[in-house]
């Protein structure tokens, strides 16, 4: 995996990787990628954080204490300084590679803020994906 890719830190200095690297770079939470968690961060974003949490905790099919104890992990997680999922580091993966595949000039820049990242894939324009 020696595609490469930029990281720039929370304080704006720029470094340069490949992404096999990243994990170095950003802090990920493996809690977070739990299909549990995940359930709940969705529910979360649709009804609000209380109503989720009820929900999760009255649903049958739900494990109330695996959910309790990812979604504590979760939390000291985020508390430590996690600022994505690692579904949100494979995807970005995938993202590079793809990208450098198709060109070796497009390259994943990672700009890392206080409480999440941006991951934008930049490159030359060609022909295809020129604004007019």
């Amino acid at each position: 995996m020696s595609v490469p890719c930029v990281v720039i830190d929370s304080h704006c200095e720029l470094k340069e990787s490949t992404v096999s690297g990243l994990s170095t770079h950003l802090k990920v939470s493996a809690a977070m990628s739990a299909p549990l968690v995940k359930k709940y961060i969705m529910l979360s974003s649709r009804i609000g954080s209380n109503k989720a949490m009820e929900t999760m905790l009255a649903d049958l099919d739900t494990d109330v204490e695996e959910f309790s104890l990812l979604w504590s992990e979760a939390k000291r997680d985020v508390e430590q300084g996690a600022i994505a999922s690692m579904d949100d580091l494979v995807a970005a993966i995938a993202t590079a590679k793809k990208g450098f595949q198709e060109s070796p000039r497009r390259i994943l820049v990672v700009q890392i803020n206080k409480h999440d990242c941006d991951l934008l894939l930049v490159g030359q324009p060609n022909d295809e994906n020129r604004w007019l």
